[in-house]
């Protein structure tokens, strides 16, 4: 009996990419899990089979980042394979003596997390590379502590930071202790696909990976480095409530904070690490939401301070209890803190013409660089992302700067070079420093008094449509090529189109507005998340607390107006 055509298989020429793409990735998929949405997702057709198989994740802001599921366009046990494959590829053929100084692996607590882990030290292993593998669930600046401390070639810290439970990531570190840049992104992504298209297997290893310890090593220099801020003697104590956001920072943030004069009480329902984040959907302390449970154990604990971590510890948020509520502090207000702070110590240690800076990225306030003016030092502005900010800080280093700050507006701080990445138990240890030789909201508005009020706000736009990123992003080139002539009533005075490299700064991805009386609007697509953000920033002359619900006023209006244009 002759097979009817109708009822034979395709043949492989008749099949779309996606297709190819996704029974190749079935074929060798090692999770029965994902194998089985595979196979529903063929069956099935459609836009969820070509986002799974359509394209691969790439490197970000900060590394890979995507949500969990089958395929190259999501993340799963088979992309980490390729991916580390890559990487090793790519060490081997450029870092000396790669595989003997060996790889830094740790990992959050997120769902998948660990398993991604160790498919990483497996094939590392399996490649020939000496692994040191981080205790399970340490914060992320743990990690780039412990690279710099074993002098590895690189490190990788399978995170999502602060994106919602179904994601997760893959960070990569590069010998110098910072985050991968050009060419090295770049070199990783080619190594990737190459893995992919040779269709070769991926040897695991079978050899067991060095555990270490960090953590001592990692609180004994966060406190050495929060030391040099100078404390009155009879500097009181300070009540502090404290989450990790369902995270992982606790169980180092909670001493580092004690070492440096606070007395802390956690959320108890958001202290141990759960990466379904059972009490906030977006586990980002800037979310709206997210602080509530830490707000109400203030109030009914007599807190002084608040602070929060993200859920692998590398940002920082805080706010205050006043006798009218709680006020939270910016991302660019704790900026202009630490700056203030940590630059006024330096100068009482040492003269500054040994030529210290601190650096911010382009999004955050240009009250830094004016902070850094008062003080005698400098103040050097990069591209979005600490990878960029670290990377700037280690060439002025290498011509004999010094570094002493660096932060982001998106509450990343970076407190000296105990780890060069953004690190929110460095900066938390430090800020109980600074709130008790003066009153945080006392020094910022000495800052206002100072240098005028910088108000800053930053909202997002999103269109989850399908095409609505593109069609978001579309609308920034449009406004680079043609911007408004008028924004507030008020005419645009410069018009700076990021897509041009310029000031020292490589091509991205924005566009920037400055109008007549220096108020900023900077335009740029999320380098992690399929949204537009927009950064506004107005400067005004302080007069008093009532000087910021005026500028708010102005800020409001702003936004309305750039909103309206990335959605007409």
């Amino acid at each position: 009996m002759t097979t009817n055509d109708i009822d034979s298989p395709p043949s492989a020429s008749s099949l779309s990419p996606t297709v190819l793409s996704a029974r190749r990735w079935l074929a060798v998929d090692p999770d029965a899990a994902t194998r089985a949405t595979t196979e529903a997702l063929l069956a099935a057709g459609g836009d969820a089979l070509e986002a799974a198989f359509g394209s691969r994740l790439q490197f970000g802001t900060a590394g890979i980042r995507g949500t969990l599921g089958p395929g190259p366009g999501h993340l799963n046990r088979l992309l980490i394979r390729y991916v580390t494959a890559g990487l090793a590829d790519y060490l081997v053929a450029t870092v000396p003596n790669a595989r003997e100084r060996g790889v830094v692996v740790g990992h959050d607590a997120r769902i998948g997390s660990p398993e991604f882990a160790a498919e990483t030290v497996a094939v590392l292993t399996g490649a020939g590379f000496r692994v040191y593998t981080c205790p399970p669930e340490s914060p992320t600046p743990l990690m780039a502590f412990a690279l710099l401390q074993h002098g590895a070639a690189a490190a990788v810290v399978v995170t999502a930071s602060h994106n919602p439970p179904e994601y997760n990531g893959y960070k990569v570190y590069w010998e110098n202790g910072a985050q991968i840049i050009p060419p090295h992104d770049h070199g990783i992504a080619a190594a990737i696909d190459a893995v992919i298209a040779s269709g070769r297997a991926i040897p695991l290893g079978a050899e067991t990976a060095t555990a270490i310890t960090p953590g001592a090593a990692y609180l004994a220099a966060v406190t050495e480095q929060a030391a040099r801020i100078p404390l009155p003697k009879d500097a009181p104590r300070v009540r502090v409530t404290y989450t990790p956001l369902h995270g992982v920072g606790a169980g180092l943030c909670e001493p580092a904070m004690a070492a440096e004069g606070a007395d802390v009480t956690t959320v108890t329902a958001q202290r141990a690490p759960d990466g379904r984040f059972p009490t906030v959907r977006f586990p980002n302390p800037e979310e709206a939401g997210a602080m509530d449970l830490a707000d109400r154990t203030a109030l009914e604990t007599g807190a002084e301070l608040i602070v929060a971590n993200d859920p692998d510890a590398d940002r920082l948020a805080a706010g205050v209890v006043t006798p009218t509520g709680i006020r939270r502090f910016t991302g660019d207000e704790l900026g202009a803190l630490f700056a203030d702070a940590l630059l006024e110590a330096r100068g009482r240690e040492r003269n500054l013409a040994e030529r210290a800076f601190v650096g911010r990225s382009l999004v955050s306030s240009e009250l830094l660089t004016a902070i850094a003016r008062h003080h005698g030092a400098d103040g050097i502005e990069t591209l979005t992302g600490f990878k960029w900010l670290w990377n700037g800080a280690l060439d002025l280093i290498a011509e004999g700067r010094t570094y002493v700050f660096a932060y982001e507006e998106a509450l990343g701080y970076s407190v000296g070079p105990v780890a060069r990445d953004k690190d929110g138990i460095g900066a938390a240890a430090t800020l109980i420093r600074i709130a008790r030789q003066k009153p945080l909201l006392q020094r910022l508005y000495d800052i206002y008094a100072r240098h005028g009020y910088y108000g800053t706000r930053q909202k997002s736009v999103s269109d989850p449509s399908p095409g609505g990123l593109a069609r978001l992003t579309a609308r920034v080139g449009a406004i680079a090529t043609t911007p408004p002539a008028t924004l507030s009533g008020l005419p645009i005075a410069r018009v700076r189109d990021f897509t041009v490299p310029q000031d020292g700064l490589p091509a991205t991805e924005g566009v920037g507005l400055w109008l007549a009386d220096g108020t900023r609007v900077l335009v740029r697509p999320s380098g992690t998340e399929p949204k537009i953000k927009i950064y506004i920033q107005v400067v005004q002359p302080w007069t008093g607390p009532e000087t910021e619900a005026a500028t708010r006023l102005r800020i409001d209006a702003l936004e309305a107006e750039v909103a309206a244009l990335l959605t007409r």
